[in-house]
């Protein structure tokens, strides 16, 4: 069998196997812990990415929106300046026909009536 000296060396030897085991295991824990929050991170990073992709697509479906409502907007303002400009010539024509007849309650001009 062993003797006590070389069962010390084996004792010795199987005590620092398993310290070295022991810190093997606790550095993979560590690294373990640290994968798990990188996973949790890189899910929370996905998320925002997901966020931020349909708040852009939502605010460019607003954009667009503006963008037709500011040309539509020109589309009647140039509608209405051409109102404007028939209104004018109209109100011109009536000013002409007003100033051209005879003021009210005078006796018609024709040669019946000296």
């Amino acid at each position: 069998m062993l003797d006590s000296g070389q069962s010390e060396v084996f004792v010795s030897n199987i005590l620092k196997d398993t310290q070295v085991t022991r810190q093997a295991l606790n550095e993979i824990s560590a690294r373990h812990s640290e994968i798990q929050q990188l996973e949790r991170s890189i899910r929370e990073l996905h998320e925002i990415f997901t966020f931020l992709a349909t708040e852009v697509e939502m605010q460019g479906e607003m954009i667009n929106r503006i963008e037709k409502n500011i040309l539509s907007s020109a589309d009647y303002v140039e509608r209405g300046q051409e109102h404007v400009k028939i209104t004018l010539e109209h109100q011109k024509k009536a000013r002409k026909v007003i100033l051209s007849s005879p003021p009210l309650g005078s006796p018609p001009s024709s040669p019946e009536f000296p």
